[in-house]
């Protein structure tokens, strides 16, 4: 029978090269990795005539060019003739274990090789069209240099082994080191100051935030230039810091006989530490460790200043095989734990993604037995189908467990506390005050103050200092228990007693709607002409909250969509027509700049924070004249912001600081709704305010800002 052959176009090394490595970021990262799987204990990226750094603009141009040069193994010309020279080698799969020569250490460095597929050399020809590889092999025996014009391969006539690339041998200096330099020149991108921030940013991530493995592998970053005709470089080791200023962990480690251990440090001293086996009958997924931390609000803010990005852009439990990232485990859109699936269900006392940061080790090393932790042949993932996947999904929310229990037992021992202190400053305020008063009283009952008595007024403004003093303690720990208190409803994912009490009010309602059905058939066997519509409606209307209530709370209607921002106040506002026509409110609506703007959130959960809004305002305008609710929309860069103001009795200047706390309300509220929509906004990466416009109409104004969806 005849056969036919496969033939490869010289046009596939684009396809695996700029076509398939979407961004410069990725393929810089892929010649690192290679740096690492060569054996390298240091690999520098040089950008060469690129101006120096600025926020803004563009700091290439046609002289800039980029080096990555490592002191890994390097290759002879036959390695690089038969392996480097081969689409999809396995090479590196046979070599899985290499060995260094290191001149400064008398000893041998093991790597485990991270690479598996061949291809991520060809992230060259997305950074540059033309690159110059030089080589000199472990032995210092054999030094290359090989040219390559990637615009070559774009003849589609050609197969790929029929494109020539130069290449010329000579002999090794003296100060010549093993390893590899690649020259990349021809950028095919302009580069902004933007760029080489993402790139240091995605360095960190990518390199493990473990300080030995540091030490094993180091990244530099080199800026080189000139100014007035002076030379100036620049060199940044690039550290990946991002734990060390975080105060409480769990790091566990579990071994091949399923045997755990695990220590919680808090502030730097180990809080709680215990052993025991986890699987009596061995670990199927084989020896791991891991490191979970816990940011509480402050933590976050810390995070974000030092890694300048959000600890919800940051991404939450990731995986490291051998010092690099397992993609895509852990970034920002990847709950591969469900964590916040298991937080929406309302799971009593239960973490979000955004709490947690960590990463799990695994390894190549035949010790550890990972054997079945292998990527995926698409170069996303680990296989996941398997039973010991599951396994270490296990492992890892036995950590998660044993973390919440600690922090919830620690918060709620601190509330206690922090009440305690209320209780006894509330207790001495008390007496104190009694006794500032009736001093007071006996004071002012004297119609001329002697010489004598002006020593008792000073007395008595001394201790009026004390007294405010003691109001100030007061404030903070009402404060502090005000953030107790919003911590757990955070945490709590909206539910607990509140679902409970809906369920029970939605019980009662159903005793309700039988008892109003029965009270109609009665009037309909006495013939009575009287309507029950009224109740109906009202009975109908309650039903219809607590059942949207309860859809709110409900884990599946939790999922966000895109939806227009104007669809969403649109309806809130048609809700809202027959209440505004029966007070008389004017609403007055600018939201033609939005019109066809999208946001990524919980339709229903952005209608609860407008509704209290609406809520708030028509208490407000109870017994004023001219009652206004304006609604305005703008685009300010990459948020939407909405303005809604009111003009009622306004908010009291003493009270401002404290409108977003529970129980604090201006009309006779709880202060549950401002409090639950401020939290509801910042779920969505927005932002609410109390804030003043110029517009004299109106007494009050909140902002609301959240991320627009491209």
């Amino acid at each position: 029978m005849a056969v036919l052959n496969f033939r490869t176009s010289a046009k596939v090394e684009s396809l695996v090269g700029r076509e398939l490595i979407t961004n410069n970021i990725i393929a810089i990262f892929e010649l690192v990795k290679n740096s690492y799987d060569a054996g390298a204990t240091k690999v520098e990226i040089k950008l060469v005539n690129f101006l120096p750094y600025q926020e803004k603009g563009i700091i290439t141009n046609e002289r800039s060019y980029i080096e990555v040069i490592d002191n890994g193994k390097g290759m002879t010309f036959e390695e690089i003739n038969q392996n480097w020279m081969e689409l999809g080698t396995s090479y590196k799969e046979k070599n899985r274990e290499v060995r260094m020569r290191q001149h400064e250490l008398d000893k041998v460095a093991k790597r485990m090789v991270n690479g598996e597929k061949g291809i991520g050399r060809f992230g060259v020809d997305k950074i540059g069209a033309y690159l110059i590889m030089e080589s000199v092999d472990q032995k210092l025996t054999d030094k290359t240099i090989v040219y390559f014009d990637w615009g070559k391969f774009d003849d589609r006539s050609k197969l790929i082994e029929e494109v020539p690339c130069e290449y010329e041998q000579m002999n090794v200096d003296t100060n010549d080191t093993s390893g590899l330099k690649l020259k990349i020149k021809n950028l095919r991108d302009c580069w902004y100051g933007s760029d080489i921030k993402k790139l240091v940013r995605s360095l960190k991530k990518f390199l493990s935030p473990m300080p030995f493995e540091q030490d094993e592998f180091r990244v530099y970053l080199t800026q080189v230039y000139d100014i007035d005709g002076e030379n100036i470089e620049n060199t940044e080791e690039i550290i990946n810091d991002s734990f060390d200023y975080l105060n409480t962990s769990i790091t566990a480690e579990i071994d091949i006989n399923g045997y755990m251990t695990y220590s919680i440090y808090d502030n730097g001293n180990i809080a709680k530490k215990e052993s025991f086996f986890l699987y009596p009958r061995g670990s199927s997924f084989g020896s791991v460790s891991a490191e979970i931390f816990y940011l509480d609000p402050n933590d976050k803010r810390v995070f974000s200043t030092k890694m300048g990005m959000r600890t919800s852009d940051y991404g939450n439990i990731k995986i490291f095989r051998d010092n690099f990232r397992v993609m895509p485990y852990g970034e920002a859109n990847n709950d591969w734990l469900e964590i916040d699936k298991v937080h929406a269900q309302g799971i009593f006392r239960s973490f979000g993604t955004r709490d947690l940061i960590g990463h799990v080790i695994i390894s190549h090393n035949p010790v550890h037995k990972n054997y079945v932790l292998k990527e995926a042949t698409d170069r996303v993932g680990l296989i996941e189908d398997v039973v010991e996947f599951e396994d270490l999904k296990s492992f890892i929310w036995t950590l998660i467990n044993i973390l919440k229990d600690y922090i919830f037992n620690r918060i709620k021992n601190e509330a206690k506390e922090t009440t305690e202190l209320l209780k006894n400053e509330t207790k001495g305020l008390r007496n104190e005050a009694s006794n500032i008063f009736s001093s007071y009283k006996e004071f002012v009952k004297l119609e001329d103050i002697p010489e004598t008595y002006k020593a008792r007024f000073q007395e008595l403004e001394q201790e009026t200092k004390e007294f405010v003093k003691k109001v100030d303690v007061l404030e903070k720990a009402t404060d502090v228990i005000d953030k107790k208190i919003k911590t757990f409803s955070q945490m709590t994912s909206k539910e607990g007693i509140l679902y409970e009490m809906l369920h029970t009010i939605k019980n009662k309602l159903t005793v309700i709607d039988s008892q109003i059905r029965g009270f109609e058939l009665d009037l309909e066997e006495l013939g009575l002409d009287l309507s029950t519509r009224e109740l109906q409606t009202a009975f109908e209307d309650i039903y219809k909250l607590v059942e949207g209530s309860l859809d709110k709370v409900n884990a599946s209607k939790l999922k966000k969509t895109v939806t227009p921002v104007n669809n969403i106040l649109r309806s809130v506002i048609n809700s809202h027509t027959s209440i505004l026509r029966e007070e008389d409110i004017t609403c007055i609506l600018n939201i033609d700049n939005s019109e066809n703007i999208n946001i990524n959130c919980v339709e229903d959960s952005l209608k609860v924070v407008f509704e209290n809004l609406f809520s708030n305002s028509i208490k407000a305008l109870n017994e004023r004249l001219n009652k206004t609710i304006e609604i305005t929309t703008q685009v300010v860069e990459d948020f939407i912001e909405v303005y809604f103001s009111d003009s009622g009795i306004g908010i009291p200047q003493d009270k401002i600081r404290f409108i977003f706390s529970l129980w604090s309300s201006n009309t006779n509220g709880t202060g549950i709704g401002l409090a639950t929509s401020k939290d509801i906004i910042e779920d969505h990466d927005g932002e609410m305010l109390y804030t003043e416009i110029e517009n004299g109409d109106f007494s009050t104004t909140f902002l609301i800002r959240i991320p627009i969806y491209n």
